[in-house]
């Protein structure tokens, strides 16, 4: 029987960090209660590895925690010229976000907005190489239009935790996400895959 712990495990073993600093971010959450975690080291890899393949200029996150994912993209960006606008809602997390960023060194390619997600989405002026979803889970759904409109042809809509269904999670972050999976896969604009990977990435791209 094939161990799905010890695959990731091995995996695990050939991952590094892509900045010094991220491990202090890891550290940080494990210590907080409440805290909601950030994509981890997998996705992070993955982000960062769709960033540099397709010479990604300009990306957009929604949802920073810490600014664990908001420095992988910007490590990426260092190497592909790029900029990030990052939106986080929560003024506590955005100014953690600021300083984390500030000491990873990649703050020079960071447009960091405290904001609601949901408000930025409309404002926002595209075309964007890539759009990271990791906010609130009921707006996955209803951002969606949005975030197709200003994504390039060829772009990538990056959608994390996205396996919550099946992990058991409560419904009220299951069941907006599970929705989420639904209309990206039926949405012939777009070609899609779920990596299990973290809590599930959906990565979609516009056709």
């Amino acid at each position: 029987m094939i161990s799905i712990d010890n695959i990731t495990k091995y995996i695990k073993n050939f991952l590094s960090l892509d900045n010094p600093h991220l491990e202090a971010i890891l550290l940080e959450e494990e210590r907080r209660v409440g805290i909601n975690p950030s994509i981890g080291i997998e996705v992070g890899k993955v982000v960062g590895l769709l960033t540099r393949s397709i010479n990604a200029k300009r990306v957009l996150e929604f949802g920073t925690c810490l600014g664990f994912s908001t420095i992988c993209i910007g490590e990426a960006l260092k190497e592909t010229g790029g900029r990030l606008i990052s939106v986080e809602k929560n003024i506590d997390m955005y100014e953690e976000t600021k300083k984390n960023i500030k000491l990873a060194g990649v703050s020079e390619v960071v447009e960091l907005i405290c904001g609601d997600a949901g408000k930025v989405i409309e404002e926002v002026k595209g075309p964007f190489d890539i759009i990271l979803q990791d906010s609130s889970k009921e707006l996955y759904t209803t951002m969606l239009e949005n975030c197709i409109d200003i994504t390039r042809k060829g772009g990538l809509i990056i959608a994390d935790d996205t396996l919550f269904k099946p992990m058991g999670m409560p419904a009220q972050y299951s069941v907006p996400v599970d929705k989420y999976n639904e209309k990206v896969f039926a949405d012939k604009r777009l070609y899609s895959i779920i990596l299990p990977i973290g809590d599930g990435v959906t990565i979609s791209m516009k056709l």
